[in-house]
């Protein structure tokens, strides 16, 4: 792939719009994406150098392996979003974590943490950019704990289908989502079981809210789903 494509594709992203072509050249250590195909599970490496990741295209969750050989899903991420070791503070962790893609495909870039470091010594505005966009990621893992502990699984669920609108431009009452994941990864993202899952969109959809399937999550009333969710916050 081109270097001026994969400029392209950076530049998508607020946090790098004001890089110039070079400096996104120079954090890439790829020379092309990473193109993966759907159910395709990518281990991220363990090293002494730490990376970052980028979605470009796609949806993909981060999971790790239990002892049972079973899938545990850490987290769920769509395009645009970053990933990995992105603290400024030096850790390190022997867990092995891999990538599962969703998608029919995923598009993923990769580059070394300490690139991005001295590229931040170098450009103070972005190097604000960045902290201020690791604050919001931390707002919100903050917020999701909270929700684990004092919340209970319905409002959980309300919220993490209110999320998934708000990334979303949504002109109607209606809408469509599509639905990437399976219910065991819904009630693991959320802290629940399956079984709860199941009974909770069964009275989402008794209420009128939505229809589920295992391929879309169709919203019915969107404005009644997020009066909801903003008055469980």
């Amino acid at each position: 792939m081109s270097s001026e494509l994969k400029y392209w594709y950076l530049k998508e992203h607020k946090l790098f719009r004001n890089l110039s072509f070079s400096e996104i050249d120079a954090l890439c250590i790829l020379k092309r994406f990473k193109h993966s195909k759907k159910s395709e599970t990518i281990e991220l490496p363990n090293s002494e150098k730490p990376r970052i990741y980028f979605l470009k295209h796609g949806a993909i969750k981060l999971i790790k392996i239990d002892k049972g050989g079973e899938e545990v899903v850490l987290d769920f991420l769509k395009k645009g979003d970053i990933f990995g070791e992105l603290s400024l503070e030096s850790a390190s962790s022997n867990d092995e974590t891999y990538i599962k893609v969703l998608t029919d495909d995923a598009i993923i870039c990769t580059f070394y943490k300490e690139n991005l470091e001295e590229l931040m010594m170098k450009k103070p505005d972005f190097a604000l950019s960045y902290v201020k966009f690791i604050g919001f990621n931390y707002k919100k893992i903050k917020n999701n704990y909270s929700n684990i502990f004092f919340k209970d699984a319905k409002s959980r669920l309300v919220l993490f289908i209110n999320d998934l609108l708000d990334e979303n431009e949504i002109k109607d009452n209606v809408f469509l989502l599509p639905n990437y994941l399976t219910q065991k990864d819904i009630a693991q993202l959320i802290c629940t079981t399956r079984q709860t899952i199941i009974t909770l969109f069964k009275d989402l959809e008794k209420d009128g809210l939505l229809s589920y399937s295992a391929k879309e999550i169709h919203i019915l009333n969107v404005e009644a789903i997020k009066n909801i969710a903003e008055n469980v916050r």
